[in-house]
């Protein structure tokens, strides 16, 4: 007897070359498998010359990887559909055929999932976490990418952005049959910590990529600069990843004073939520962004924050949760942030943290994927 399951096709997945890379993926995926047994697939081109299948379980979810060494942009795209048809023979050969294909992050895995809900006749969703509907500027290889999804988007049956701007960027760009807009997950430890208001808030804090033409680093560094003439104690502590050497280097060529400024590499996740309960205010200065998962783990943890609206889930930011600054200059910011901490004793961290839990925690995501499968008759 086969198995009830859905076979989830990861574009983005957590792997031994990148361990962060896709988390959120695999946080939607791990919430619906509370709700209906679970199978992903994940496909890969490396730099180390693996060709093993790597295969892992946990509760009612089974993971196969599919890490193969890396060639050229069109061979890699080659090889993942080769392999990936190969290896999901044999994943619906010992469990049977789904009763749904759920495609998560477009590319390279949407035409793959397209053509297997269209062989299979079994109903495709596709939650998509790409900011390319946002950018202006598309490289050569993101134009192709774009017409890739916007090839195969039209043949979704459930898009699933994830956040009402996120939508309204892929409408405004694609074919799209039917959207049912599902946030990012917040895990339980952001909504565990203890809750922690300081009596002078001073301590300002940002996690990203560090990647200064999404991020905006720059002018974030050059508006708290200005901030420092007028609160000397204000400090910055910046979380990143790799891209910490290219954000020094930006750092001395536009001469960015450094004092109060703390800089620090990657961390794991399980350190952030202790990292938010030592801040006072979170900061977000993108360009463009799709989500930003980082505000709503900053609301769970009951940390304000002070953002510009740039996509994702800043338009929802308010005066009770933070402030959403209009003046996008480093000047703008910098008085921005000031007033905000003028106001700080009016923020109530209880309230923004239950803002978080109704919208972003496990439990309420796992909720809105168990009723857009009923809503497909698959459960």
């Amino acid at each position: 007897m086969h198995d009830t399951y859905i076979l989830h096709i990861a574009s983005w997945y957590p792997h031994e070359e990148s361990p962060y890379e896709g988390d959120f993926v695999d946080r939607h995926i791990r919430c619906i498998s509370t709700q209906v047994r679970g199978i992903v697939y994940f496909g890969k081109a490396v730099n180390k010359p693996i060709v093993k299948m790597q295969i892992s379980n946990y509760e009612n979810c089974k993971v196969y990887k599919r890490l193969f060494q890396r060639a050229g942009s069109l061979s890699n795209y080659s090889k993942y559909h080769a392999l990936a048809n190969q290896d999901i023979n044999t994943i619906i050969k010992d469990h049977g055929i789904p009763v749904a294909i759920h495609c998560h992050a477009g590319f390279p895995g949407l035409s793959l999932s397209s053509a297997l809900a269209k062989n299979y006749r079994i109903p495709l969703i596709f939650t998509e976490h790409s900011t390319i509907y946002q950018q202006e500027k598309l490289s050569i290889k993101e134009k192709l990418i774009f017409w890739h999804l916007n090839k195969y988007i039209s043949k979704v049956d459930i898009m699933c952005p994830v956040s009402s701007a996120h939508s309204e960027s892929i409408s405004a760009k694609c074919f799209v049959k039917k959207i049912n807009v599902i946030p990012n997950v917040v895990t339980n430890p952001f909504f565990e910590t203890l809750l922690k208001k300081s009596p002078s808030p001073s301590k300002l804090l940002h996690i990203s990529s560090l990647d200064n033409d999404q991020k905006n680093i720059i002018d974030l560094l050059k508006g708290f600069n200005i901030l420092k003439n007028k609160r000397p104690d204000v400090s910055l502590t910046l979380v990143g990843n790799s891209n910490i050497t290219l954000v020094k280097r930006l750092i001395k060529r536009h001469k960015i004073d450094l004092l109060n400024i703390k800089i620090i590499g990657p961390l794991e996740h399980t350190a952030i939520p202790k990292l938010m309960t030592e801040h006072d205010l979170f900061l977000l200065w993108s360009r463009y962004e799709s989500f930003s998962l980082v505000i709503a783990e900053s609301w769970a943890s009951g940390l304000p924050v002070l953002c510009n609206e740039s996509g994702g889930i800043t338009a929802e930011n308010n005066e009770t949760l933070g402030h959403l600054s209009k003046n996008y200059t480093p000047e703008g910011l910098a008085d921005d942030i000031d007033r905000t901490l003028n106001r700080y004793d009016e923020f109530d961290i209880t309230e923004i943290r239950a803002y978080a839990q109704k919208r972003y925690s496990e439990v309420s995501i796992a909720q809105k994927f168990g009723d857009l499968y009923n809503s497909l008759s698959i459960l």
